[in-house]
């Protein structure tokens, strides 16, 4: 159960300070009541004050004495909500898979046979055994598409979908305030680069790159929910060992020794930090775990009463130098967290070094009570109007969590017809505008797991364009043999890495951010203002390039979808000049400082830019988006060798409300 001091960090961190103690203490007393964990009291918060401030069309409400009854009254509503939806029994109408199909045929066998689905292929009853009417009906089976074992009617998805959209009161998204005001959250002293209609600047390129260099990119047709024990232990020894020869190889000190070994000098070790309970990790629950080959795997307690500050969350991996007298607590005097990647580099005369400009934007595409994807196509309007060289889109696409994709509004269609009428079909009208005003933009998809058309594991895959339809918008993908869209669609997977002009940007839908929020425990030094960042998503986000990993929590968050098998394709080989973090978390775009491993700031220490553009669609109201600007920085004229890209010296991002 939360606290009263968790309660305000919660808050703080979505933007909003509890000043009061007595408002304090009522936030409190909500999470004891509900049974709520803080974050998730501060994200109801956030849905209120988003609320009121569309009604009344003023700024967002801080928590004070003024609202905090009618903020009683909005969590007692949303938890009432929450809890009949999870009661309710399924409904009848729902939008059926394949695999809740042959689930429903296996729990009622007679269902194919009176179907009549195996009527040409199924022998007689007359003059056949059981036996053989079985064999006959398997092998007819076995060489069945499942297309032809039950044949469904065909359904007007779009007629569906518009009238479901016009019933009253479906969405209040028309009646928002402040759409496309703008708020600078980075590089506000540097230019936009807007590109006038009868202008246009050289292509762009898109190039989709492996995080690691030596495996082969994940495919739409890998194998998952095989991960076994050993594949999980294999991927935190892994993370162990590397962590353990980089710290050998820069600092040049030996960190092999067991961390359960005792000895009253000082010395370093490496290992992962885990907590000792079940519960939150805290300064009294630390130990370290450290590997198989030097120390067999155990745990030691993880004395912190020596360390000014720190900020650890379970399965991080630390360098820590102190004294073990007695063999069973590690007394730290300090921890250093860190090991970023080298930072992006190129030759002088890379595109990298030019201007461009990019949105970003984060789904859901629609509004929480209907799929009219109303919010999306106001997305590709604005970028009719602004013109950004490259939009890249994170999912959900199709959000599993969205009431009518769950089947609570009885909508008969498949969630492919969705995407189709909600993304394809828009998409397609947006590259039809885009050829006819001479604009080439590139369309980057990212998937997620709340994705209904994606496979629900981390690493996922990337979108499979010829199922979706996304093929027809190729530049060789017109069935009427002319030249290709105005748009260039390109698929990556989740966690993505791909270059635009050079730049190097990575994304991870998964709401990381989020997961290390509730897991992390930090303290800062505020009397000589070392230690950890004040600022806590910059610190926050600078934990995955700092641990190598696009997903450094373990255990992981509930619902992560995790598979260990798959986790080579979470490293991070090189620091992003540009990271994107999707999350349910306050909008933001910032410079975050990752300390290297010598922590003096010298050339091992990294420097980027982390961008949360929030989600597109916040229930019936819209959300934000970010706009980049990257300015040009091209090296001194003459200058030779491979130059840092220092694209967060020249960049601006504007936070965008649809």
């Amino acid at each position: 159960m939360a606290d009263v001091a968790e309660v305000k960090d919660a808050f703080e961190s979505q933007g909003y300070a509890l000043d009061s103690k007595v408002i304090a203490d009522e936030a409190f007393a909500l999470c004891r009541q509900f049974n709520l964990d803080a974050f998730d009291l501060a994200l109801h918060w956030d849905g209120f004050s988003v609320e009121q401030a569309s009604k009344k069309d003023k700024k967002a409400l801080m928590p004070d004495a003024s609202n905090i009854e009618a903020f009683k009254l909005h969590v007692e509503r949303k938890v009432a909500e929450r809890r009949k939806s999870t009661s309710m029994r399924t409904p009848k109408s729902l939008v059926y898979g394949r695999p809740n199909l042959m689930e429903s045929l296996e729990k009622n066998p007679r269902a194919l046979e009176e179907s009549g689905a195996f009527a040409s292929i199924t022998p007689g009853r007359g003059g056949t055994t059981p036996g053989a009417k079985t064999s006959a009906a398997k092998a007819a089976y076995a060489g069945t598409a499942p297309s032809q074992v039950v044949a469904l009617p065909e359904v007007d998805a779009r007629g569906a979908l518009e009238a479901h959209a016009a019933a009253p009161g479906a969405s209040a998204y028309a009646k928002r305030a402040g759409s496309r005001s703008v708020k600078t959250e980075l590089g506000a002293d540097l230019p936009t680069l807007a590109q006038a209609p009868d202008t246009r600047r050289p292509p762009v390129a898109v190039r989709v790159i492996d995080a690691v260099t030596d495996l082969p990119a994940l495919a739409t047709d890998v194998r998952f929910m095989r991960d076994r024990i050993g594949d999980k232990v294999d991927m935190l020894e892994s993370r162990i060992g590397d962590f353990r020869r980089e710290t050998e190889r820069v600092t040049g000190a030996d960190a092999s020794r067991a961390v359960y070994a005792a000895s009253q000098d000082d010395v370093t070790v490496v290992g992962r930090v885990v907590c000792d309970s079940e519960g939150r990790l805290n300064e009294a629950s630390v130990q370290l775990e450290g590997d198989m080959a030097n120390s067999a795997g155990m745990r030691v307690r993880l004395e912190l009463r020596d360390v000014p500050s720190f900020s650890l969350f379970p399965g991080q991996i630390v360098r820590v130098t102190g004294a073990n007298p007695s063999g069973h607590c590690l007394v730290a005097k300090s921890i250093v967290a860190h090991a970023p990647p080298p930072m992006c580099a190129s030759p002088a005369s890379s595109p990298a070094f030019g201007a461009q400009s990019v949105v970003i934007a984060s789904g859901p595409f629609t509004c929480s009570s209907d799929l009219s994807f109303e919010p999306f196509a106001d997305l590709l309007r604005y970028c009719e109007d602004k013109r950004p060289d490259s939009v890249v889109l994170c999912g959900p696409f199709v959000d599993c969590d969205h009431r009518v994709v769950r089947g609570d509004a009885g909508v008969d269609v498949s969630f492919e017809k969705v995407f189709e009428v909600g993304v394809r079909d828009r998409l397609a009208e947006f590259a039809s505008r885009c050829e006819a005003g001479g604009y080439a933009p590139n369309v980057v998809l990212v998937p997620s797991v709340r994705d209904a058309v994606a496979d629900p594991v981390f690493p996922q895959p990337p979108l499979e364009i010829d199922t979706l339809g996304l093929d027809a918008l190729l530049p060789d993908g017109r069935s009427d043999g002319k030249k290709g869209a105005g748009v260039d669609v390109i698929a990556t997977p989740n966690p993505g890495t791909f270059t635009i002009n050079g730049v190097r940007v990575a994304v991870c839908t998964h709401d990381v951010l989020r997961h290390l929020s509730a897991a992390e425990a930090a303290r800062e030094d505020k009397s000589s203002g070392a230690g950890p960042s004040s600022d806590r998503m910059a610190r926050l986000a600078s934990h995955l390039p700092g641990q190598r990993s696009a997903y450094p929590l373990f255990p992981p968050a509930h619902g992560a979808c995790l598979d260990a098998s798959l986790a080579s394709h979470l490293a991070m080989e090189k620091t992003p000049d540009v990271l994107v973090l999707p999350s349910d978390l306050q909008p933001f775009a910032k410079v975050c400082e990752c300390p290297g491993l010598r922590g003096d700031g010298g050339d091992d220490d990294a420097r980027f830019v982390a961008i949360n553009p929030g989600r597109l669609a916040k229930g019936n109201i819209g959300g934000t988006l970010a706009h980049v600007y990257v300015s040009e920085g091209a090296p001194e004229p003459g200058a030779s060798g491979a130059r840092a890209h220092a694209v967060h010296a020249r960049a601006r991002v504007d936070i965008v409300r649809i």
